[in-house]
C-alpha cells in the first residue's frame, strides 16, 4: 500500500516538472547588411511524414547576381538523404524589396533518423552569406505525444490503484465478516458438543423428559439447517476471495508492466530534457545575433532615410537649376543675337576711324614707330593698374540679359556683399539713371521674382 502511494507522488512529481513542447514552427533569420533571409520550420519530425519549410530573401539594399541555394539533409544512424537542393533564387538584380517568398514541402525517407541539418548559401557581386545549422530532430513520436501517453498512463494507474483500493476495503470486510463467521460457527459448535452432552444426559431422562427431547430435537433441526446454510455461504465467501486473489495478482503483473513502461519513458524523457538544453543554449545564441543584426538594420534604416532625404534635396536642387540653365540659355540665345548686331554697327565705324588712321600715319611715318612703343607702354600700365586696384569700377559696360537678371562687376559685388542669385532692389531715376540697392531679407518681391545678380 505505502509503495503504490510513493508512486502516484512520483508521477504527480513528474507532470509537475515536465516542460511543456510541441511541433510548432521555428523562426530563424541571417542577415548580412545586403540580403536577408528568414527561415520558418518545425522542430521536430516524422520518418515518412513530410513538413513545410518557409523562406523568404528580402534584398535590404541594390544588389547584382544574387543566387540563394538551399540544401537540406535528412541524416540517419549510418547514411544521409538529401530532401532538397536547389537555388530558390538565381542571377537577381535589383532592390530593395523582397527578391523571393514560398513554402517548400519535404518528404522524409520511412528510414528513422537522428536529425535534420540545412546549408543556406547566398552569393551576390560584392559579397556572400553562407549558414549551416541545426533543423530538426528525428523521433516516432512527438513530443506532444509522449506526453500524452505519459498522462493516459498516469490516469490508467490511478483508476487501478482506485479499483484496487476498493478491493482492498471489500477483502478487509470480507474478512471481518470470515472472521464473525467463524466465531459465529465456533459458538455453534460449543452449543452443539453442549447440547450432544445434555442430549446424553436427557437419554437417561428420556422415560421422563419426552416432551423435553422432542422441543430439543427440533431446536437439533433449526440449528443444523442454520449450519448447512452458514458452511454454505463460507464456502461461496471462500471461493470469492479466491477469485479476488487472482485478480490481485494480475493487477501486481499489470503494476510490474506499468513499472517497466514508467522506465522507458523516464528514460525518454532525460533524453528529451537534454535536447531541450540544447535547444534552449542555441535559441540563446540565435537571439543574441538576431538583437545585433535588429540593431544593424535600425542604422541601416536610418542611413536609408538620410539618403532619401538628401536625394530629394539634390532633386530639388536640379530641378531648380535646370529652370535656371533654361532661362540663361534663352539670355544666351538673345545676347548672341545683341553682339551681332552690335558688332555689324562697330564693323563701320572701324573702318572709318582706320581710315583716318592711315591718312594721318602718311604725314607721320617718321614717328610711327615711337607712338607704337608709347601705347604699348600705357596699356600695359592701365593693365596691371586695373589688376592691382580693388576699387569698384566706375562706368563699366555691361549687358542687360533679361527683364529678371542683371549683371554687375565682380569687385562690385563684392563691397556690396552680394553674390550669384542674390535679390536687388532697381531703381530709376528722373535723370534716367539707375541705382542697384542690396534687398534685405523679407523686403522686396517673392523668391523666384524680381532682378537677381548674376556675376
Amino acid at each position: 500500500m505505502r509503495g503504490h502511494r510513493y508512486i502516484l507522488l512520483l508521477f504527480i512529481a513528474l507532470a509537475l516538472f515536465i516542460p511543456s513542447a510541441n511541433a510548432e514552427a521555428f523562426a530563424m533569420s541571417i542577415n548580412d547588411g545586403s540580403v536577408k533571409i528568414d527561415l520558418g520550420y518545425p522542430t521536430e519530425v516524422k520518418p515518412s511524414t513530410c513538413f513545410s519549410v518557409r523562406v523568404d530573401v528580402t534584398v535590404l539594399k541594390t544588389v547584382s547576381n544574387l543566387n540563394v541555394h538551399l540544401k537540406v539533409i535528412y541524416h540517419t544512424a549510418s547514411s544521409t538523404a538529401t530532401l532538397y537542393d536547389a537555388y530558390v533564387v538565381t542571377s537577381f538584380s535589383g532592390g530593395p524589396g523582397l527578391a523571393y517568398s514560398g513554402v517548400l514541402t519535404l518528404c522524409p525517407p520511412s528510414t528513422l533518423g537522428t536529425l535534420v541539418s540545412a546549408r543556406i548559401n547566398a552569393t551576390y557581386a560584392s559579397g556572400g552569406l553562407l549558414q549551416e545549422f541545426y533543423m530538426a530532430t528525428v523521433r516516432d513520436k512527438y513530443y506532444s505525444e509522449l506526453t500524452a501517453e505519459l498522462d493516459a498512463a498516469k490516469s490508467t494507474i490511478s483508476a487501478l490503484q482506485s479499483e484496487v483500493s476498493s478491493l482492498r476495503s471489500a477483502v478487509s470486510a470480507l474478512r471481518l465478516e470470515a472472521s464473525r463467521l467463524r466465531d459465529e460457527v465456533s459458538k455453534l459448535n460449543e452449543l452443539v458438543n453442549a447440547l450432544e452432552v445434555e442430549n446424553g444426559l436427557l437419554k437417561y431422562r428420556l422415560a421422563s423428559a419426552e416432551a423435553l427431547n422432542v422441543q430439543l430435537k427440533d431446536n437439533i433441526s433449526k440449528l443444523d439447517a442454520e449450519l448447512s446454510s452458514i458452511r454454505h455461504s463460507y464456502l461461496n465467501l471462500s471461493t470469492q476471495y479466491a477469485t479476488l486473489r487472482d485478480r490481485y495478482d494480475s493487477l501486481l503483473k499489470s503494476e510490474e508492466s506499468l513499472r517497466h513502461e514508467y522506465e522507458n519513458l523516464s528514460s525518454d524523457y532525460s533524453s528529451l530534457t537534454k535536447e531541450y538544453t540544447i535547444l534552449t543554449t542555441l535559441y540563446d545564441e540565435l537571439k543574441k545575433e538576431y538583437k545585433d543584426l535588429r540593431a544593424r538594420y535600425d542604422d541601416a534604416l536610418e542611413k536609408i532615410g538620410s539618403l532619401q532625404r538628401s536625394l530629394k534635396e539634390s532633386e530639388e536642387e536640379y530641378k531648380s537649376l535646370s529652370q535656371q540653365y533654361a532661362v540663361a540659355s534663352w539670355e544666351r540665345t538673345l545676347v548672341v543675337w545683341i553682339a551681332i548686331a552690335q558688332a555689324a554697327g562697330i564693323a563701320g565705324f572701324a573702318v572709318t576711324k582706320l581710315s583716318k588712321i592711315f591718312k594721318r600715319a602718311s604725314d607721320r611715318k617718321l614717328t610711327k614707330t615711337d607712338s607704337k612703343e608709347q601705347l604699348c607702354e600705357e596699356g600695359k600700365e592701365k593693365e596691371t593698374e586695373q589688376k592691382t586696384d580693388v576699387m569698384p569700377v566706375v562706368d563699366r559696360l555691361q549687358k542687360v540679359l533679361s527683364g529678371r537678371r542683371i549683371s554687375i562687376p565682380a569687385e562690385v559685388a563684392e563691397k556690396m556683399g552680394l553674390s550669384e542669385g542674390s535679390r536687388v532692389i532697381v531703381r530709376l531715376m528722373e535723370d534716367g539713371t539707375l541705382t542697384v540697392k542690396k534687398a534685405e531679407d523679407g523686403v522686396g518681391s517673392k523668391p523666384g521674382e524680381g532682378p537677381t545678380v548674376q556675376g
